[in-house]
């Protein structure tokens, strides 16, 4: 075979599985055709496991070039400098047309000590709870010390960081606001709202320092009393708050967050936030004339159909970025093998 073909979807027997042994550089099948008219042939590329995006925790292993055919359930590639280094056996597996010399170029490889990367949580930011108030197992809201030297801390954070709690990263899903469940309904005309207190800490009353507004339906409506199983306000609510629903609370310091503490925090004690960043991928992929059009508008769009280099990672924001280079221009290429270019071939097509 010349060093790259137009057929992105080699024929492979259903069910066939593969297994790697990186010291002799020998793939053996079970359940294979190779070398058969149409299967996988020498100067082909064979593909391990279906690629995803970066961190989605696809099973993929990355690509070698065949070089020879001793058997349908055996066969030799060239170098493992594209794989992960990992153990493969039992392994689904496609095979490709694609530029050769993609396998040995370190910048395509699936070995992190050339180049591949899975993206982690980097700290971002470290703070302060708040020094008046304790957080108790199970809520589901920091309050941020605003007086020291943190004063600025939510400027920083964002929603999708993390918080780390008893060793868990808890998401950041709003920043000025949480919500806790009411434990009674109080009905229109009401100026009390149930809700236990442990899940609300901070929560201070109008004239604190930093009071908290509750929202009911469109009003925003000041918190005058905070007990330890309900609160009162300065005004009667407009909408019924029913039991179990949520109730959203309002203010400058509260950090709300998708799962509920499992470790107490106290007055004052360090809060770590982290953010998912970094990370490196990068994919070759066979781009037909409808990959380009079902890729126009979005990330993954790319201008020419071919052999087109896929780049991926995680930046400072916690954004997905994608970058294309077109290799091999060309028309006619055949798809099929998973996964399909179009406007996120990472989304397990």
């Amino acid at each position: 075979m010349a060093l790259w073909g137009n057929n992105d979807n080699v024929s492979v027997q259903s069910g066939g599985t593969v297994e790697v042994n990186y010291d002799t550089l020998e793939v053996i099948g079970t359940g294979t055709t190779f070398g058969t008219a149409g299967f996988a042939g020498t100067g082909q590329v064979i593909r391990f496991g279906v690629a995803g995006r970066v961190g989605s925790g696809a099973t993929y292993y990355g690509d070698a070039t065949i070089v020879g055919i001793a058997s349908t359930t055996s066969l030799s590639i060239a170098s493992t400098i594209g794989l992960t280094g990992t153990a493969i056996g039992g392994t689904t597996f496609t095979v490709t047309e694609c530029p050769q010399y993609t396998t040995t170029d370190p910048s395509f490889s699936l070995d992190p000590t050339f180049s591949h990367s899975s993206p982690s949580f980097k700290t971002i930011r470290t703070g302060s709870a708040a020094t008046d108030v304790s957080v108790a197992i199970g809520a589901s809201v920091v309050p941020i010390d605003l007086l020291g030297d943190d004063f600025d801390i939510l400027q920083h954070i964002q929603v999708g960081d993390v918080v780390v709690n008893d060793g868990n990263n808890l998401s950041v899903v709003s920043i000025g606001t949480f919500v806790a469940n009411a434990t009674q309904t109080s009905a229109i005309g009401f100026s009390t709202l149930f809700v236990a207190q442990t899940t609300i800490p901070g929560v201070g009353t109008a004239g604190a320092s930093f009071p908290t507004d509750v929202r009911v339906g469109t009003q925003n409506i000041q918190i005058v009393s905070v007990g330890a199983t309900a609160i009162g306000l300065a005004h009667t609510i407009a909408a019924a708050v029913t039991a179990g629903s949520q109730i959203e609370f309002v203010n400058n310091f509260s950090v709300g967050l998708a799962g509920t503490i499992t470790a107490g925090i106290a007055t004052g004690d360090s809060l770590v936030f982290k953010r998912l960043m970094a990370g490196y991928d990068r994919y070759m992929y066979g781009v037909s004339g409808a990959g380009v059009t079902a890729s126009a508008g979005s990330a993954y769009q790319v201008s020419h159909a071919g052999w087109v280099g896929v780049t991926t990672y995680i930046d400072t924001h916690g954004n997905l970025r994608v970058k294309n280079e077109t290799l091999v221009a060309m028309s006619g290429i055949s798809t099929g093998n998973s996964p399909v270019y179009d406007s996120d071939p990472t989304a397990g097509n």
